[in-house]
């Protein structure tokens, strides 16, 4: 879901005041003038939240989609979910959760789930877990997850639904990148594909010790930031992370979007950008529950272009 963010406080034209905090006093804008242009801005920032959440909702709620159990990255705070299933999902969902995260820029991770699904058990505090390297953000080793529910469907079928969210390629350090360093960018996105890569390994161990706690059905869906295959840095960097992320063919676990992936689609659409157009949201599933799986698909209608710069990636399964 989309949100409209405000100017940052300092910036020459300041949200919250209206005016320019640097303009002479004889230039300033009267108080009636004030309030008539913040309403103005407010109704603006309104109109947009609400074109935005309306096309989004479009999408959840396509027949050709309007998924059971749907997960979500970078999304909303648990009061906005709550608030978007009511308002434009028409309480399409029974269950509206949000699972914290370690990021500071309420990029969460969400769960909705339709009526007759209930969860039987959370396992969603892997975000305290330290990074026994440490990274740029701090001594925390997950960026955005993993959280995982186990989920009992309205037939009785039980299994293991993950959602992530994985550090992203992005090197912050934006002065070094305005330079020209090219030796420094090197360094920094070497070693947050490192960082990602730590995040791999670890959630395929959670996978695993999940699988083995039970039940064995367990599938992980989310953005992973990366597409199969080694990209320029991730030779360096501690191997191609999706393959690291599901792990060696003696566990079993399934690569569901591999298909896709051969086929060259994409889930990140980039709105009008076509740079880095590939396909970096997964699904990943245990070798019990593969057989349960009849449809993988990057999903598309007439507004998936436009409310969000991902599509959705859909795995439809056939149980009791």
């Amino acid at each position: 879901m989309s949100t409209v963010q405000p100017l940052e406080p300092g910036s020459r034209y300041d949200l919250r005041v209206g005016i320019s905090p640097d303009a002479p006093d004889e230039d300033k804008i009267k108080d009636e003038e004030v309030r008539k242009t913040v309403a103005d801005m407010l109704a603006e920032l309104r109109n947009a939240n609400d074109e935005d959440n309306w096309e989004t909702a479009q999408v959840i709620l396509d027949p050709k989609f309007n998924p059971d159990i749907l997960v979500l990255e970078e999304a909303c705070d648990q009061d906005d979910l709550r608030f978007f299933n009511k308002r434009w999902l028409n309480d399409a969902y029974e269950t509206a959760i949000t699972f914290q995260t370690n990021t500071d820029r309420h990029q969460n991770l969400d769960l909705l789930m339709k009526k007759g699904f209930s969860i039987l058990e959370r396992r969603d505090k892997y975000y305290l877990e330290p990074d026994p390297v440490g990274n740029a953000r701090g001594s925390r080793l997950f960026a955005r997850g993993p959280a995982f529910v186990k989920v009992r469907s309205p037939g009785g079928y039980v299994f293991w639904v993950g959602v992530t969210h994985m550090k992203s390629k992005r090197y912050d350090n934006d002065a070094v990148s305005s330079q020209g360093n090219e030796a420094e960018v090197r360094k920094g996105r070497v070693e947050i594909t490192k960082w990602r890569n730590r995040e791999a390994v670890r959630t395929h161990q959670i996978i695993k010790e999940l699988q083995k706690a039970g039940p064995a059905d367990l599938i992980l869906l989310g953005d992973m930031n990366d597409s199969l295959g080694l990209d320029e840095y991730e030779g360096e960097g501690g191997g191609d992370a999706i393959m690291n992320l599901v792990g060696p063919p003696a566990d079993g676990l399934v690569l569901l979007t591999r298909p896709l992936a051969e086929q060259h689609q994409n889930s990140f659409n980039g709105y009008w950008r076509d740079k880095y157009r590939e396909l970096i949201d997964h699904a990943i599933c245990t070798p019990s529950m593969k057989h349960e799986v009849v449809d993988v698909k990057v999903f598309q209608d007439n507004f998936t272009a436009v409310s969000s710069d991902h599509f959705p990636v859909m795995v439809k399964l056939k149980v009791p």
